[in-house]
């Protein structure tokens, strides 16, 4: 029995074969080259706009256009700012964006937080109710809308642009969900000292739920700064047109093919979009994360 065991022990040990690390390793390998072939084909497109924007007309015409870029210059730029309509359509469309976040945001998150820590009765089927109305396509509504803008007088302005969309199903949706982490006690707390339903949600939790206030602020100047229909469909000046729709009527301005500018105006515009996302990166990851955390 002793020399059995002592033959047992002798033994050499067991290892695993190295094959199931090799196909890991191949597995990551290809995964790793996967994602990058994806990457680059996003990003793609923003080269070939960065590109066009720095060629000029006489290369728009070469055939095939080159991919690399030959002959770079920023008169396209030049040529954009000179033109006082481009500047008035890119404040336009920063003060749509800023009226635009900032009532969103307001008034979503007030929303967010009634449906959340206020009991009123018909709350749940009120809330299905504005949940229902995501499965809706905008482009159903789009011409009551405008009738019922037209008979407003506010055809023309900015308000067909702000107002439909104060308190929309989306951002409620968002900071209910969100409103829903802050603790009870610390409202209750808040009760205790005297403080008012509106001022427990202006003092205690907007403080608290700045990182989903961050992220639905991005989602909202992002589709506010890229939005071309509802400006096609209300405006009418161009005094009032926004970016997008200025380049769209500058592509085809006089019958006069301008790719060169709309290629500059693209960049430029993607600019303060680069920038806010730079800016608010980590309120907006920590937004998109609190819930998996909570």
């Amino acid at each position: 029995m002793t020399q059995l065991t002592q033959t047992k022990l002798a033994s050499p040990v067991y290892r695993r074969p190295l094959l199931p690390r090799a196909r890991r390793t191949v597995n990551r390998t290809l995964l790793t080259f996967a994602l990058i072939l994806v990457g680059l084909a996003f990003l793609l497109p923003f080269y070939w706009m960065v590109v066009s924007s720095l060629r000029p007309l006489s290369e728009w015409y070469a055939r095939p256009i080159p991919l690399i870029l030959q002959n770079p210059t920023l008169s396209n730029y030049v040529q954009l700012f000179q033109r006082a309509d481009f500047g008035r359509g890119a404040l336009n469309t920063v003060f749509l964006c800023i009226l635009t976040v900032t009532t969103q945001v307001f008034f979503c998150s007030l929303a967010g937080y009634t449906f959340a820590k206020l009991n009123f009765k018909g709350r749940e089927g009120l809330f299905v109710f504005i949940l229902a109305t995501m499965m809706i396509p905008s482009g159903v509504g789009m011409i009551p809308n405008f009738i019922i803008m037209s008979r407003l007088h506010w055809i023309d302005t900015y308000l067909p642009l702000v107002v439909p969309g104060i308190a929309n199903a989306f951002g409620i949706f968002w900071m209910r969900q969100y409103c829903q982490s802050v603790p009870e006690e610390l409202l209750d707390a808040a009760r205790i000292d005297g403080c008012g339903e509106f001022g427990i949600f202006w003092r205690v939790v907007l403080p608290v739920i700045q990182p989903a206030l961050a992220s639905l602020a991005i989602f909202i100047f992002l589709s506010t700064w890229n939005d071309f229909l509802g400006p096609l469909v209300f405006l009418r000046s161009p005094d009032n047109f926004t970016i997008q729709l200025w380049l769209s009527v500058v592509s085809r301005q006089a019958n006069i093919f301008q790719p060169h500018l709309v290629m500059a105006g693209s960049v430029l515009s993607s600019i303060p979009i680069l920038i806010m996302f730079a800016t608010l990166q980590r309120y907006f990851m920590a937004g998109l994360t609190a819930g998996s955390l909570k």
